[in-house]
């Protein structure tokens, strides 16, 4: 027996999620988290025998600073099944286009009920074409504009978007969690596409029933002003240099110390460790029956501290994916240094508080590299050999969708030599492929990482110059 493929993609969403509020400051006992759910979740495949009782991942109470939403459903909010231990009968993802999930992690204290700053941002961006993955992880201090949000509160730094979001319930569909999204979408450049939110309350329940995890400090971290959350005090935490295996109070330390151990990008790439190795521990236990028995318990403690607008469906497949990625990248957003890389710069306001402004340029570079699987388009494969030239125009009148669709192209291996925007007031509501010199390797292999039919495909004669295939990008593709 092996241990169920959803609760390798859980834990590892969790052990993201969990490592990524270290940025927090300080772990207080939490309570739920108060978000309401974006959309209508159907109900999810019944894999065996559900529980009596329905199990929302976050219940929903209304922000008293914003007008009450109207009811919404929670994400996962279905009856819990257990998963076949063989991985029979679990969906499996068909989607070929790039998956990009934010995950947000919540200052949460006692008698608190937000709205929170999400003061750890990571991007996890899985390629299902290659089986790879790559992680982006940006400072809370990062000095951007909201998107529709107006002075005096934007800009302000990137943390403090899902606060807002939630304290004027804007956008309507999804509050904090959405008014995060398109702020992390206008700074990246790429399309989010879900997100998931948590604080920290399962952490040691899930690392408890994994066992030990093993992380390689590379060298000796010493804080002796480590937040602790039972006191409010401070209590003094060490690791010495090396390879070593620590349970859930450990690991949870490892990940959330920042003094004398790299400040904030220190921390963010011991997050990106944590993940790891936590996956590397969830998959390394194949043969072991006992932790199916504990599922239940984890389950538990999932449900009630995360929120997501992943559905059920959706976890379940991803789930079997993540048990096929061969490669994780990683990144940090960095200060720009003298003779060395970095896509951020100190800035001060005119408070006198210090701020961390992007170098646009540098992040839609590191963007590129990072969620590019490095291989391109394989040496000799027929869309190498065409090489066609292909244009990208916005056929849904999307601002930037055009950049954004290029910018995903090229890391797919495309080569896109120009982009526009469609001179009509009529957008497409379907995207379209025209052919114009015969390319249809190109063609064929461009709609499958779209995700369209064979329909989408139309052979044209009126070719441009110097072009031989033509992306409308519809409002299908847009949303």
């Amino acid at each position: 027996m092996r241990i169920s493929p959803l609760f390798v993609l859980l834990i590892v969403l969790l052990a993201a999620l969990v490592t990524a509020l270290a940025a927090a400051g300080t772990y207080l006992g939490v309570r739920q988290i108060v978000l309401q759910s974006p959309i209508e979740l159907p109900p999810p495949p019944q894999l065996g025998a559900p529980r009596p009782t329905p199990v929302p991942l976050l219940a929903s109470t209304p922000i008293a600073s914003a007008a009450a939403p109207e009811a919404q459903p929670t994400a996962l909010d279905a009856p819990v099944a257990e998963a076949p231990a063989d991985g029979s009968a679990i969906p499996v993802w068909t989607d070929p286009k790039r998956l990009t999930i934010l995950l947000l992690g919540v200052d949460q204290r006692p008698n608190e009920t937000g709205p929170f700053r999400t003061d750890t941002i990571i991007v996890l961006s899985v390629d299902p074409i290659r089986k790879t993955a790559a992680m982006l992880s940006i400072p809370r201090d990062v000095w951007v504009k909201i998107p529709d949000i107006s002075p005096p509160l934007s800009p302000n730094r990137i943390n403090a978007a899902n606060f807002i979001g939630d304290q004027l319930n804007y956008p309507p569909d999804g509050g904090g969690p959405k008014l995060a999204v398109r702020t992390v979408e206008a700074l990246l450049g790429i399309p989010i596409h879900r997100y998931v939110l948590i604080n920290f309350e399962a952490f040691r329940t899930v690392i408890d029933a994994l066992g030990e995890v093993t992380v390689c400090p590379q060298e000796r971290i010493y804080d002796d002003q480590y937040p602790d959350y039972e006191t409010y005090g401070v209590i003094t935490v060490e690791f010495q240099p090396g390879c070593q295996a620590l349970d859930s109070t450990r690991l949870l330390q490892y990940a959330r110390v920042r003094h004398n151990a790299g400040d904030d990008f220190g921390r963010a790439l011991r997050q990106q460790e944590v993940i790891r190795a936590v996956r590397e521990r969830a998959l390394s236990l194949g043969g072991v029956a006992a932790l199916i028995g504990k599922a239940g318990a984890i389950w538990d403690a999932l449900a009630a501290n995360i929120r997501t607008d992943l559905t059920f469906e959706e976890v379940l497949a991803l789930a079997n994916l993540a048990q096929e990625i061969t490669d994780i990248k990683s990144a940090v957003l960095t200060i720009k240094r003298q003779g060395e890389g970095g896509q951020l710069l100190y800035s001060t306001l005119p408070s006198g508080e210090q701020v961390l402004s992007p170098i646009a340029e540098e992040v839609f570079a590191l963007v590129v590299r990072l969620f590019d699987s490095g291989a391109g388009a394989p040496a000799g494969s027929p869309i190498a050999a065409e090489n066609a030239r292909i244009y990208v125009e916005n056929g849904a009148l999307v601002d930037g969708l055009a950049a954004r669709t290029r910018d995903r192209l090229i890391g797919e291996g495309f080569n896109v030599v120009e982009i526009g925007t469609l001179k009509s007031d009529f957008p497409y509501p379907k995207t379209e492929i025209h052919v114009y010199t015969g390319k249809m390797e190109t063609a064929r292999y461009l709609a499958q990482v779209l995700g369209l039919d064979g329909t989408a495909i139309r052979i044209q004669t009126d070719a441009p110059i110097g072009i031989d295939i033509k992306l409308i990008v519809g409002q299908d593709l847009a949303r």
